[in-house]
């Protein structure tokens, strides 16, 4: 009971800090269509380091403004991925409950579903525990088993802390300048090998965070 109180104070907290924060910094958007999407445009399923996601929601729904449904984000079963499930719920993503070390292949096959159903689905290939900017499988064997394309999605901030954690989680400092980059689709062949793949996808969110932290550096 304790855990469940806890999850839902610190879930709650997180996700109105997250809304805040937002409407303080001053975002740009790279590689971001002008138009919405279409109701009815195709499930994409979105790639982005663990240590990125805090901002990404609100992003998102920028992104996909104008789709009848909502998003599904793959979510650890541990402790800390019950609170992230929490809060993302409360801004607008559903999540599927599974990791790469629990219930990675029951989670594969419920995204895999929620695809065929319409739905855009989003994974921190790197998480739960990491390594850190290191591509697990996952992600590029629903895209091959969906037919739906992989796009990387990174953030960055031009005054921000960074997390002695693990993933190296980026928080933006309030009243920054800030800036979301989208990367090419990323489309995964039914025949293709799936290590040349999830490198494929490795080297292009490595590239895009790169290119966000480095934004500013020629103003």
């Amino acid at each position: 009971m304790f855990s469940g109180v806890k999850v839902v104070v610190l879930g709650t907290l997180s996700a109105c800090i997250i809304r805040l924060l937002r409407l303080t910094v001053r975002w740009e958007y790279v590689g971001f269509p002008e138009k919405a999407s279409a109701p009815d445009a195709p499930p994409m399923v979105f790639a982005f380091w663990h240590g990125r996601m805090l901002m990404l929601v609100q992003a998102y729904w920028r992104l996909r403004r104008g789709r009848k449904t909502t998003g599904y984000m793959l979510i650890s079963r541990h402790g800390d991925g019950r609170l992230i499930a929490f809060a993302v719920r409360l801004l607008g993503i559903h999540s599927v409950a599974g990791s790469s070390s629990r219930g990675g292949l029951s989670a594969l096959l419920e995204l895999n579903r929620r695809i065929e159903r319409g739905s855009d689905v989003g994974f921190t290939p790197d998480g739960p525990r990491g390594p850190r900017h290191e591509c697990k499988a996952g992600v590029v064997a629903v895209a091959q088993q969906s037919g739906a394309p992989i796009v990387p999605m990174t953030y960055s901030a031009e005054k921000r802390w960074q997390l002695r954690s693990w993933d190296g989680m980026i928080i933006p400092k309030p009243f920054s300048r800030g800036v979301v980059i989208l990367g090419e689709p990323i489309a995964v062949g039914p025949s293709e090998d799936q290590e040349s793949a999830r490198r494929r996808v490795q080297e292009a969110l490595n590239g895009i965070t790169e290119q966000a932290d480095r934004y500013w550096d020629a103003a």
